[in-house]
């Protein structure tokens, strides 16, 4: 009954000393953080593999049938989504760019939403513990078989404090409600900027021998020892739609194209990624003159 009463009602201060009172304040909120857990769901998921499993009974069609709905499901393989509080989401694969969109869960159902615009996906959770999370894909539960996802817990888009997925780190994808001011443009590219520097130290610490351009979504072009600009490529197209009009998007544009100018000379690194995290480090100083 004690829990019961620390969780419903607050702590009384009325008589209490200095001391007694700090005391209160500290036991109060050890109790607290116990009475809010931790949804398990919250996390980082990567798809790790995607199956469709045939049930005894399928027939030659149904077989041809899973082999289809295998095929068109093969993008979500390796891909990665990201569950938050306030039932915000994210989801990112080497074939569609990063996106934002919401999830809710009910019992063992999970739906999810992977964009704005896009249709919702409703999953019966299998299993779940610390690491796996093994969710069926009930549009495709007949009795001829069922589409499985297995997914493992990933660190890969964290470094040190910061979820490269998550919605805070990605304000300047958010399309703004009116007309923003040059100084307001000037920071949304630096946003931008400073997502690449943490996005590229990632990729260090973590190893990789590549990036994700669909992640970045970035004007950026990325050669052999250097970097340019282009407003014309689709990963550009989607950047310059996060102003709120094109001539927004001209300036930001603008602002990068000084700033890659800055360079007095591109720097060399033992891998290309190492390269473009130094070239975006001295770009990034170009703003702080």
């Amino acid at each position: 009954m004690g829990w019961i009463r620390l969780c419903g009602t607050g702590p009384s201060f009325g008589k209490h000393s200095g001391v007694g009172t700090l005391l209160n304040l500290v036991i109060w909120g050890i109790f607290l953080s116990g009475c809010q857990p931790t949804d398990p769901l919250l996390a980082t998921w990567k798809i790790a593999r995607v199956k469709y499993e045939l049930s005894g009974r399928a027939t030659p069609e149904a077989i041809e049938r899973g082999r289809q709905i295998q095929e068109a499901s093969s993008g979500l393989q390796n891909s990665t989504f990201a569950l938050y509080e306030n039932q915000r989401s994210a989801y990112f694969s080497t074939k569609t760019p990063y996106r934002q969109g919401t999830w809710s869960r009910a019992d063992n159902r999970l739906a999810l939403q992977l964009g704005d615009s896009e249709s919702t996906y409703t999953f019966e959770i299998l299993e779940q513990n610390e690491t796996t999370l093994i969710l069926v894909l009930l549009a495709s539960r007949m009795s001829d078989g069922e589409l499985i996802l297995t997914c493992q817990k990933s660190t890969q888009y964290m470094y040190q404090n910061t979820d490269l997925l998550s919605p805070e780190a990605n304000t300047w994808r958010t399309k703004p409600t009116r007309k923003e001011t040059d100084e307001e443009v000037k920071l949304r590219a630096i946003q931008h900027l400073d997502f690449l520097i943490q996005y590229f130290k990632c990729v260090k610490e973590n190893k990789q021998t590549y990036f994700e351009t669909g992640l970045i979504s970035s004007p950026f072009v990325f050669y052999a020892h250097g970097l340019g600009l282009s407003p014309d490529n689709r990963y550009a197209e989607r950047w310059q739609e996060s102003f709120y009009d094109p001539e927004s998007a001209r300036l930001g544009l603008d602002y990068l194209r000084k700033a890659l100018r800055s360079l007095k000379k591109y720097p060399r690194a033992p891998t290309f990624t190492e390269e473009y995290l130094l070239a975006f480090q001295q770009m990034r100083t170009y703003f702080d003159q």
